[in-house]
């Protein structure tokens, strides 16, 4: 089950985790900071980044009770970890 950090700190920009799962749709992580949307609220965007390459994150929603970040690009393997950077001026301006 996923860590939802938000959940703790509403203002999280930045975080690490560990990846946990790849499916079809995306990447699961053991913890993460990107709002999954809800409540008339959208999901959150920005980045996953895996030694050193970015990975936009364009959506993230629940699928079969994970928690699923959409990405651009092919996903970081199993067990990487990346830093999930929350696109503040969006997630603000909302």
């Amino acid at each position: 089950m996923t860590d939802l950090l938000f959940h703790h700190d509403s203002y999280i920009r930045e975080f690490e985790a560990k990846v946990t799962g790849v499916t079809e749709d995306g990447v699961i992580l053991d913890r993460t900071g990107f709002y999954i949307g809800g409540g008339g609220q959208p999901h959150d965007t920005g980045a996953l980044i895996s030694e050193g390459q970015a990975s936009q994150v364009i959506k993230v929603g629940r699928s079969e009770g994970q928690i699923v970040h959409t990405i651009e690009s092919p996903p970081p393997s199993l067990g990487a970890v990346v830093t999930g950077r929350i696109d503040w001026e969006r997630r603000f301006t909302l």
